[in-house]
């Protein structure tokens, strides 16, 4: 198997060494921005003896999330929500409830990854069972536990909590059990946890906590689907798994990026929620499939994020197209499963892809905003459709020499109503 390092094409590399850094690479989590690297940790599904710590990621300037994974279990009818983490930072607490553990060490390096401007989340669920909710009772019990345990409550000794006095900046749920089955009772747990964000401080004063979720990328993923649907959950963030299912990048006419941005801009709660491509880090990171090159990742998601760039100036919801001077663009950046694929370079390589594809997408949005309102000043009263990024890309392309294919790239068709 080739090292990680290979999965850089060479290309990829001379532009890290002979391209400088724009600033904005150090300058920490944005959640409006649309190129931020998150990653998961905790499993260590590379299988890396001993796991890399977590301050070791957070020392890499170009990751801006970081997602503990995860809360496996939710231990009997009180709810109590285990931790689960492939590290010798974690220890059981002798005589505790379900397998409750201490986590001194790995405390004092969220906490020196939360002054590094990093965002640490804990990730609710798993690939295995446990954590599942029967009643609306259950929802609001474990909310309350999550919010003891990992977030602003607890305070005073009332709650066993596996980083003392630290807190981390949210929760991510990654429901994937049972498979097949609407999550009835998720909306109820997303209510009560955002309740208890709103209405309790946390130690200092802490207020901004987030929610976020990671669902499969087939649109609507079941379990999500009663908190997605007809802007009934607040989501801050969506880390969508585009690996594992048939809508992988790597099925390019079943890639659905555009449709879940299609969801952001007119049926999620918070009119501002930012999406991630969700991509294993490596081909043995997704052992059903999905896994994407760099260098083709970073070209999906520059051509993901100028379609959502396109779509802000001229969608208007359900009415006419305008030319809108509303900033919000859905896309987020790249969540990588897990952590422990990758290596400095790697997280480097995505920060500058994704910040290289962002300055060239703002540039030919201002062509394309051109073009169309050139193109309805002639042909008034007329609905025109509007490419995909990746079709245009391929309709520019000079013909292939002799003895070369042109390369597939992805391309999902969308029509956008312009002003008449």
């Amino acid at each position: 198997m080739p090292s990680l390092r290979s999965t850089l094409t060479k290309a990829l590399l001379r532009s890290i060494v002979f391209f400088p850094f724009v600033p904005q690479l150090a300058s920490g989590f944005d959640i409006q921005g649309t190129n931020n690297v998150a990653l998961y940790w905790g499993q260590n599904s590379a299988q890396i003896s001993p796991q890399s710590p977590l301050k070791s990621y957070c020392d890499r300037p170009d990751v801006d999330i970081l997602i503990l994974s995860f809360i496996s279990l939710l231990y009997s009818n009180e709810k109590i929500p285990i931790l689960n983490q492939a590290t010798p930072q974690c220890f059981p607490i002798p005589g505790s409830a379900g397998g409750q553990v201490s986590c001194p060490e790995l405390a004092q390096e969220i906490e020196y990854c939360k002054g590094k401007g990093k965002k640490i989340l804990v990730s609710l669920g798993g690939a295995t069972g446990g954590y599942e909710l029967l009643s609306s009772a259950e929802a609001a019990a474990a909310a309350k536990q999550v919010w003891d345990t990992y977030l602003g409550g607890g305070q005073g000794g009332m709650a066993v909590r596996p980083f003392g006095e630290v807190e981390v900046d949210g929760v991510d749920l990654d429901l994937e059990s049972p498979p097949g089955v609407e999550g009835t009772h998720w909306p109820v747990f997303i209510d009560t946890i955002r309740s208890l964000y709103q209405t309790e401080a946390g130690r200092n004063g802490k207020k901004d906590y987030l929610v976020t979720a990671s669902p499969q990328c087939v649109y609507p993923d079941v379990i999500l689907s009663p908190a997605l649907r007809d802007k009934r959950s607040w989501f801050d963030m969506l880390f969508i798994q585009f690996y594992n299912n048939q809508c992988a990048p790597t099925n390019p006419s079943s890639f659905n990026f555009n449709q879940w941005a299609e969801w952001a801009r007119s049926s999620s709660l918070n009119p501002s929620v930012k999406l991630f491509i969700g991509a294993p880090a490596a081909p043995s990171a997704a052992p059903s499939g999905g896994f994407t090159p760099l260098e083709s990742l970073l070209e999906i998601a520059s051509d993901s994020m100028e379609d959502c760039e396109n779509a802000r100036v001229f969608w208007n919801g359900d009415s006419m197209a305008t030319n809108s001077t509303n900033p919000y663009n859905p896309f987020g950046g790249i969540a990588f499963w897990d952590a422990s694929w990758t290596t400095p370079e790697y997280t480097a390589a995505t920060k500058f892809g994704l910040t290289g594809s962002w300055e060239k997408a703002k540039a030919r949005n201002q062509i394309f905003r051109r073009e169309e309102l050139e193109r309805d000043a002639r042909r008034p009263g007329e609905e025109n459709e509007a490419e995909s990024a990746a079709e245009r890309k391929r309709k520019s392309t000079r013909t292939p020499t002799r003895g070369r294919t042109t390369r597939i790239r992805h391309s999902i068709r969308r029509r956008h109503r312009h002003r008449r």
